[in-house]
């Protein structure tokens, strides 16, 4: 009975660890925040890099455009689809050439025009100018423009409000047609949507382009117009569906075949099902004690980890297929727990490392790793054999099959070796880079979206995610100088056609200080008064038609400057708080660029300015080298744990021939598959490394299993059998997930399955030679 009280015991202390665990994952939050993977001595730019990635107003455009029919129909369509939208308060504003202000900002707008407009001189309110005005105005009453102003002509003869709404209007704006945009060819009908919420949000992504679609439905009717999207927004959306999709339907491929195969071997649904019980603790033993360390685990970090952690999938084969019949499961496991044990304090070592990374989000994919894969071994150790069969039942046939598999050939020993240095020399001196940094390589967008994305952009002068100038100050208000002279200097640049636009905070809230100059130029109720009398002279105005522009006038010549904190319109605040930012003791002005053609004379008119705090950052090259710079980071510390592997090699085989046989496969899997897979996508990525990281570790696993001494020819057969088993699971597996439409999915399957299957051969061979007794 006491074999089975503890017995009884181990499986009760196991359920409390899960429990445990469970309850800390569920205090957990799972985050994306991109922050956390910045180093910790990251500047202001890079942290305002990944700020405009995550929520800044480029990474929340939606491109729209209205195809299959005649113009005025598109036309109708679109102020149709452009009301609804705007009514919609999950859209931040909506352009297409129409109204794309609410009656209330209007009416606000027209309130503050004089703070608002182009900087007013007396001139402007003077006799002369006042009589060109209304001219101007009376002319106009005859036209379209006249019958838009005429509403507001008695408050606003001199058509402040008209310069102050040019600003909501994009400086590239498309062809006009009907009222509305229309693409050069007069084809589409063209909009421009930005999101209320954050690009990093896809939920509340999600949500808002479902409710972009249904509006379309609601107006199309049977009109048979198609709808296209394209955007950060959709792409994000999309590709989120895309990959759900495929890991799903792969997934469940995967475990169909997967099940199959084991099925096939251990005849026991029991034994099946175990076998994930190890990897199932060890991934919410993992995910418990990275959300205990930093408060947090990060989404990144549960993708990539689980991958690591995959090579903890053998651990439980190793036991069912050691075990012979008739023995205790507690006697196998400690017959191979020597060997298991070395493999999975090599890979624990290897992922160590990553705990000192100034980048915590690669802290926390190494913890994560080192804690999945021991408590992983734990299971298998001290669990899983208190909860398998009697016996497991494999076929005789197989065993006899696996016997005769030669291993540990001297005639092809050499094949690796010249596999992994020809690998390594094309690496080193091929016509191709090793890395590809550019952060497009890591988009799952397909090159057809982004075509189209392109083309949209350009039809429309919308902002990409490439330039950004960066203005700093102590203040808002600091900034908003700066950003008034950077502006001049921005002018001249699109004058001269190296700048097609750009979009800043100052355009919508000007500093106080050129508030305040704009209100002073209005002259006093008497002066006013006198100059527009005279100024209606002659003209079929009555005389005290314009009786609320002097009420105007007076008011503003009083009024206080707007102010960020004070109350603004919704669509205003939340347009100027988007692009002017309290960072850290400070402010940030952001002001994105369109259609640069010329950077390095753009940041030469920026140095000429001599403006403080001004910077000009390319966000794609700024992207590009933090990735640089966080892969450089992994391959530095790992390089630093190898030296810690290797000496757990020498010391747990006490043999550097033997360390060699088991390292040799894995250096020279791993350096074929980068190779092949450099060659075919034209440079690794972070997922080609975290590939090769599971590869390495399914590499170490398999060659110390290779090199194990064997008691007698059957344990020699269950060795192979069990590596087989192994290794055919992750190139099944991988291989079916590399079938994937998904760039990301396939880079990963591909490179897994690719690098298994070295792995296994190059093992195999450099094995050594073993003649165990009958």
């Amino acid at each position: 009975m006491a074999p089975v009280r503890f017995a009884r015991l181990v499986v009760f202390a196991w359920l409390a660890l899960l429990a445990l665990w469970g309850w800390q994952v569920a205090r957990t939050p799972a985050i994306s925040d991109l922050t956390h993977f910045l180093p910790t001595d990251a500047g202001s730019l890079q942290r305002i890099l990944v700020d405009q990635m995550r929520e800044g107003a480029a990474s929340r455009l939606i491109l729209i455009a209205l195809e299959g029919g005649d113009g005025a129909l598109l036309a109708r369509l679109s102020r149709d689809l452009g009301a609804a939208l705007r009514a919609d308060g999950r859209f931040l504003s909506v352009h297409n050439g129409n109204s794309e202000l609410s009656a209330a900002d209007r009416e606000f707008l027209l309130a503050h025009r004089y703070q608002m407009a182009p900087l007013q001189s007396a001139v402007d309110f003077s006799e002369t100018g006042l009589r060109a005005a209304l001219e101007g105005r009376l002319a106009e009453l005859a036209t379209s423009a006249g019958l838009i102003d005429k509403p507001v002509l008695a408050r606003d003869p001199t058509a402040a409000l008209r310069q102050v709404l040019k600003v909501w209007v994009p400086a590239q704006s498309p062809n006009l047609q009907h009222g509305v945009w229309f693409s050069r060819d007069g084809s589409r009908a063209l909009l421009v949507a930005e999101t209320a919420a954050p690009g990093f949000d896809l939920d509340g992504q999600a949500d808002t382009v479902e409710a972009l679609r249904a509006a379309f439905a609601a107006v199309r009717g049977d009109s048979g117009v198609r709808l296209v999207l394209a955007g950060p927004p959709v792409f994000s959306v999309d590709a989120n569906r895309r990959i759900a999709g495929d890991a799903t339907r792969l997934s469940l491929l995967n475990s169909v075949v997967v099940v199959g195969l084991l099925w096939l071997v251990y005849r026991s649904a029991r034994v099946v099902l175990l076998g994930a019980v190890p990897l199932l603790c060890g991934g919410l033993a993992a995910t418990a004690a990275v959300g205990w360390w930093f408060g947090s685990i990060h989404g990144i970090t549960l993708g990539f980890g689980a991958t690591l952690i995959g090579v903890a999938a053998d651990y439980p084969n190793h036991l069912f297929t050691h075990r012979v019949t008739g023995e205790p499961a507690d006697h196998a496991i400690r017959r191979i727990w020597p060997t298991l044990r070395l493999g999975v304090l090599t890979n624990v070592a290897g992922f160590t490392a990553m705990l000192f990374s100034g980048f915590e989000g690669l802290a926390q994919l190494g913890l994560f790793a080192a804690c999945g894969l021991l408590v992983a071994a734990a299971a298998v150790r001290w669990l899983v054999p208190l909860l398998m069969p009697e016996q497991v039942p494999i076929p005789a046939a197989v065993l006899r099959v696996c016997g005769c598999i030669p291993t540990g050939s001297r005639r092809w020993s050499w094949l690796p070796l010249v596999c992994g240095c020809a690998a390594l020399a094309w690496i080193g001196w091929g016509p191709l880079p090793l890395w590809n940094d550019d952060i497009d390589a890591l988009s799952p967008v397909p090159a057809a979206s982004k075509q189209l994305d392109e083309a949209l952009r350009s039809e429309l002068g919308a902002m990409d995610l490439r330039s950004l100038v960066v203005v700093r100050g102590s203040d808002d208000e600091e900034v908003l100088v700066r950003s008034e002279r950077l502006a001049r200097q921005l002018d001249a640049l699109v004058g001269q056609g190296m700048l097609a636009g750009y979009d800043m905070a100052a355009r919508y809230l000007p500093s106080q200080a050129s508030q305040r100059t704009r209100l002073q130029s209005i002259p006093t109720p008497e002066v006013l008064r006198a100059s527009l009398q005279a100024a209606l002279a002659g003209l079929p105005f009555r005389e005290d038609a314009f009786t609320p522009f002097l009420a105007d006038a007076a008011a503003a010549r009083e009024a206080e400057p707007l102010r960020l904190s004070g109350p603004l319109p919704a669509a205003m605040g939340l347009r100027v708080k988007s692009l002017l930012l309290q960072w850290d003791d400070g402010w940030v002005g952001l002001v994105p660029l369109r259609g640069v053609s010329d950077e390095v004379k753009i940041q030469t008119a920026l140095t000429t300015l001599a403006l403080p705090g001004v910077d000009l950052v390319d966000l794609r090259r700024e992207s590009s080298h933090m990735l640089s710079r966080y892969r450089n980071e992994a391959l530095e510390l790992l390089a630093w744990s190898s030296g810690a592997i290797v000496l757990l090699l020498v010391a747990g085989l006490r043999s550097i021939a033997t360390a060699f046989r088991v390292l040799a496969p894995m250096a020279c899997a791993a350096a074929a598959a980068a190779a092949i897979m450099a060659q075919a996508t034209h440079g690794l990525n972070l997922f080609h490394l975290v590939s090769l990281l599971l590869v390495m570790g399914l590499s170490l696993d398999q060659a110390l299993f290779f090199n194990r001494a064997a008691a007698d020819r059957e344990e020699r057969s269950r060795t192979l059998l069990s590596l087989l088993l192994c290794n055919g699971s992750a190139v099944i597996a991988f291989g079916i997930l590399a079938t994937s439409s998904v760039n990301i999915l396939h880079d990963i399957g591909a490179t897994v399955a690719l690098g298994a299957a070295f792995a296994l051969t190059f093992a195999a061979l450099l094995a050594r030679e073993q003649d165990p007794p009958a």
